[in-house]
């Protein structure tokens, strides 16, 4: 396991700035994040489900999850922890943790609600994971990792279970499978400006459209057009935090038919509109 990134954000209200933290985004595959949230009121948005923030409560996000936090409409303050790590499938216990996590995503057991005083623990794990000195480190590896079996382990048999579907998806599908799953999101990336047809990723990765979505679905948990939209949704929501361009012109940006199709899908994927997001996400440049 690795700690790839971990942050205390304290008291944010409205109208401050989520910067990155809170915006609308992914990770990468094979990576996972946990929030933790001491205080306030608000959403956490993952994919198109919305569950309450409150006091003490933990969420698990997948690799490939689009996510954000979502304040209230009115002032409240909002503090929590977030911890963005990785795992290496090279070795055994993370491969073990890997299986319970995914058959936690996999049974929306991704929410838990968890004893305040565990802000202190959590407190710990932030100060021990940011330390220069390697023995800390690997001290915060550890109290993650006994977080995580605390609150998303499964049982032997279950895991066992998990790992022989895992097997026989891995048998069925093969190798080749995940290589062109991974071409293709890729290639999305590169292309998340243009308006790009299903059939020529697949034609790009030589695939029968079918084919590819079915696997691309097995892979990803969303067809290959829901998560080239949220790439584009993504990227513009980025915009809206760091730049002076103005909604038509992100629209355009994306190759979105017009401004009210781009509004259209961009509450539907945050939860907020184009401007209500600007307002609540954006960072202070000096754009003379």
């Amino acid at each position: 396991m690795t700690i790839e990134d971990s942050v205390f954000v304290y008291r944010l209200s409205e109208g401050d700035h989520l910067l990155r933290h809170g915006r609308y985004h992914a990770h990468k595959q094979n990576e996972y994040e946990i929030h933790y949230f001491i205080e306030g009121s608000g959403h956490f948005l993952c994919n198109k489900t919305r569950y309450p923030i409150s006091k003490g409560k933990l969420f698990l996000t997948g690799p490939l999850e689009f996510h954000s936090i979502i304040p209230e409409p009115h002032p409240t303050e909002i503090s929590w922890y977030a911890f963005l790590f990785s795992l290496d499938e090279t070795k055994e216990a993370d491969q073990k943790l890997k299986a319970s996590l995914n058959y936690a995503l996999a049974s929306k057991n991704t929410f838990q609600t968890v004893d305040t005083n565990f802000r202190f623990q959590f407190e710990d794990l932030y100060q021990l994971s940011r330390s220069p000195k390697q023995s800390f480190k690997d001290a915060a590896l550890s109290l993650l990792m006994s977080f995580l079996w605390r609150w998303f382990g499964q049982t032997e048999e279950l895991l066992s279970s998990e790992n022989e579907r895992n097997l026989k998806k891995q048998t069925r599908n093969g190798h080749i499978d995940k290589v062109h799953v991974e071409k293709a999101l890729l290639y999305m990336q590169k292309q998340v400006r243009e308006n790009v047809k299903v059939e020529s990723i697949a034609k790009k990765v030589d695939l029968s459209s079918e084919h590819f979505i079915r696997i691309f679905k097995n892979y990803v948990h969303m067809t290959p057009g829901q998560y080239f939209t949220r790439l584009k949704i993504e990227g513009a929501s980025g915009l809206l935090m760091s730049s002076n361009k103005n909604i038509g012109e992100i629209s355009d940006w994306f190759g979105f038919e017009n401004q009210f199709h781009f509004s259209k899908v961009f509450r539907k994927c945050t939860g907020m509109s184009p401007i209500e997001y600007r307002k609540t996400y954006l960072q202070t440049f000096d754009f003379s």
